[in-house]
């Protein structure tokens, strides 16, 4: 897919900028005309924004509603899964765990996790 456009002017321009040859009034006039419009409006007083509370500035550093409510979701699961009995945790996961450690049915110690062949 090729977009077709006139880039005649443009041409004419940048032929013009490497000849050195000074830019025409109409479009400095342009030019000028826009950065007096930016500069109006960099200048131009804002309105003053309502604030809020530390909540406020939380819920929007994460990103509104939509996501505070997805990191509260989080740590609720996070919470009852901790709260959970290792032997739930562990039938959730359909007996696999248990099953690693030649444990059916419960989780082992903790420290069973990184001991390697009685290392520790």
């Amino acid at each position: 897919m090729t977009i077709d456009r006139d880039d005649d002017a443009l041409d004419q321009v940048l032929r013009g900028a490497r000849a050195g040859e000074p830019v025409g009034d109409a479009l400095l006039a342009r030019v000028l005309a826009d950065a007096a419009m930016v500069q109006a409006e960099m200048t131009a007083p804002r309105p003053a924004q309502a604030r809020g509370g530390w909540f406020a500035g939380l819920s929007s550093a994460l990103g509104g509603w939509p996501a505070l409510s997805g990191v509260t979701l989080a740590g609720f699961v996070g919470l009852a899964i901790g709260f959970l009995a290792p032997d739930v945790v562990d039938g959730l996961s359909g007996g696999q765990i248990g099953i690693w450690f030649g444990e059916p049915g419960t989780l082992p110690e903790i420290g069973l996790l990184w001991e390697e062949a009685g290392d520790v």
